[in-house]
């Protein structure tokens, strides 16, 4: 291996190669006034100069893959189209492009979640508005938690390792071409209906998720997937790398039951997941089978389709993902988000029908939906479930 290469932070992330499609993320803030690219690219330069895990690129030598030290210039794009990564971003793994009022961030899930993204883009922002509005935000260099120790995750959970049953059930998912909706609904209102049925407001909102897709795949059962942050819990708290926990859950809706009826159960579990011991189990049953089919002496297609096939008998599908980001501002900054006026976060449904990519700005809780069904109606019947809770709509469309 040679010098500055590093293998790493490779094991975190590795479990996206072995998808079928590489799944590429955006964050889109839409700005106050007409975007400046020149003092955009002042921003990012600045930014990359104290962030080195963002500064890196992807080399593969033959069945291994490393991050190495990126000495190539990262350019601003002055077009929201996305460009392919790395081959037209000079190998980084996002790409930062500005279109009209318009800021888009784009990358490959490989490299980081939202979180971690969230503090990389945070600083952009911030130094983009210290030089169009004259900011005094300081931005202190970006660190990033070294990776955790993964055979010592799983020897803390033996029990934890994967057990493939051939037999049981799973949840069939669509797999069409993804098509785009916005939901957007006030904040205040689902906080207030949580409170209500004295639940999480995250769970109000996927119990109601639910009840919408009851009526839209025609099932009394839905099944749904949710990400949970495990940074604090593994020890990793600057971690930019993927560091989430997947948990899932079910809504049984036959009979038509009161919100707060079926809400209150999916609340016990919800909490529970975000016990740090629980999380930890989690984090250990879903790398195990990961570092089984990296430990293969394999191809990576061939691993590609072994890890997919374990993945789908161990029951992951789901009818739909959610994962809620909430304020894309770390740490929130009421003083940054007065030049922000909207905000939209993107990521392809991974295992699931439809993704729910769910942010909050601005008093607003923001709903970027895919969806692989091929049917039709869903922003309509998820405005009616809402209006009908009391939670005020003001958007509700498909975007094509």
């Amino acid at each position: 291996m040679s010098a500055g290469r590093s293998a790493a932070y490779i094991f975190q992330g590795v479990m996206y190669f072995y998808r079928p499609a590489r799944i590429y993320c955006r964050y889109q803030f839409k700005m106050q006034d007409q975007v400046e690219p020149e003092l955009l690219q002042q921003a990012l330069d600045s930014v990359l100069a104290r962030a080195d895990y963002c500064r890196q690129r992807l080399v593969w030598e033959g069945r291994d893959a490393f991050l190495e030290p990126n000495d190539q210039p990262c350019t601003v794009a002055r077009s929201a189209a996305w460009r392919k990564i790395p081959e037209e971003t000079n190998g980084y793994l996002f790409s930062l492009s500005c279109e009209g009022d318009k800021i888009c961030m784009d990358w490959d899930h490989f490299l980081m979640d939202g979180r971690g993204m969230s503090r990389m883009v945070t600083q952009v922002l911030q130094e983009y508005t210290n030089r169009r509005y004259g900011t005094e935000f300081a931005c202190p260099k970006l660190s990033c938690s070294p990776p955790y120790d993964v055979e010592a995750l799983l020897d803390r959970f033996p029990s934890c390792r994967t057990k493939n049953d051939m037999q049981g059930q799973t949840v069939q998912t669509y797999e069409g071409e993804c098509r785009r909706a916005i939901l957007r609904l006030e904040k205040a209102g689902l906080v207030r209906r949580a409170l209500d049925c004295r639940v999480k407001p995250f769970t109000c909102l996927t119990a109601l998720l639910c009840q919408g897709l009851q009526q839209y795949l025609g099932k009394d059962t839905v099944t749904y997937s949710y990400s949970v942050d495990t940074r604090a819990a593994i020890g990793a708290p600057d971690a930019m790398y993927n560091c989430v926990a997947s948990f899932q859950g079910q809504a049984e809706l036959a009979g038509d039951p009161a919100l707060a009826e079926y809400a209150g159960k999916m609340d016990a579990e919800i909490r529970s997941s975000l016990e740090p011991e629980h999380q930890l189990y989690r984090m250990a049953q879903q790398m195990s089978w990961v570092y089984e089919v990296t430990k293969l002496k394999a191809p990576l297609k061939i691993k590609s389709r072994v890890f997919q096939m374990g993945e789908y008998i161990s029951g992951i599908p789901a009818d739909f993902w959610i994962s809620y980001l909430g304020d894309p501002v770390v740490p929130a900054s009421g003083e940054l988000m007065q030049y922000i006026k909207g905000f939209e976060v993107w990521v392809p449904p991974d295992g699931a029908s439809l993704g729910f990519e769910v942010g909050s700005v601005n008093g607003e809780i923001i709903l970027c939906i895919q969806d692989k069904t091929a049917r039709s109606g869903l922003p309509e019947i998820l405005r009616k479930v809402m209006e009908q809770e009391g939670i005020p709509v003001f958007q509700a469309e498909n975007l094509g």
